[in-house]
């Protein structure tokens, strides 16, 4: 299950949470076996697929996000990385400062839950831009900080938002471009 909103969504009784949406697959019968994926633009994510009959032997697939959904870089299990395009997300820019951050919320209603969160910076094009350092906090509280990629992501065990609070997403770049920002939870 996705779990986030988008900042123009309202909360539910203090929670956002959402369903999966477009996520990444391997559509080749000959090559089933999902190996990786990461966000190619905005809309899209590319696919990496293993045939499980000759070792080593790999296709790679472009898949579209739906419409309102965007590509989200993201850990779902340790030195995994994985994308997924989601429909319910936070996002910001950088248009009114240098190191500009993300509403805070919570996720899951209140079970405990194990958690993914993740974050991705889009130029204007719809492209990944690199910024100086992305962060993600927990109650002001960082949590994993990554320098000059575009994107951060890490697992929370355990989660629970009532007890553990919320989440916000922060990052800086120096350069005079328009950048965005787009953050989700992936779990349940």
């Amino acid at each position: 299950m996705v779990v986030g909103v988008p900042l123009e969504e309202s909360t539910k009784n203090g929670t956002l949470i959402s369903k999966r949406t477009t996520y990444p697959a391997c559509n080749d019968n000959n090559y089933s076996e999902l190996v990786n994926s990461w966000c190619a633009m905005k809309s899209s994510m590319t696919v990496i697929c293993a045939n499980k009959d000759f070792p080593g032997t790999f296709t790679s697939d472009t898949i579209l996000c739906n419409g309102g959904e965007v590509c989200i870089d993201y850990f779902p299990t340790e030195n995994n990385a994985q994308a997924e395009c989601a429909s319910w997300y936070l996002t910001w820019d950088n248009q009114n400062s240098k190191i500009p951050c993300s509403s805070s919320s919570s996720f899951g209603g209140g079970a405990t839950i194990d958690i993914s969160v993740g974050a991705t910076t889009y130029d204007v094009d719809g492209n990944p831009i690199q910024v100086a350092q992305f962060a993600i906090y927990l109650n002001n509280q960082e949590i994993v900080t990554t320098s000059n990629l575009h994107n951060v992501s890490t697992i929370l065990h355990d989660y629970n938002s009532v007890e553990d609070g919320k989440f916000e997403s922060c990052f800086a770049f120096s350069g005079t471009e328009r950048v965005t920002g787009y953050f989700a939870a992936f779990g349940g």
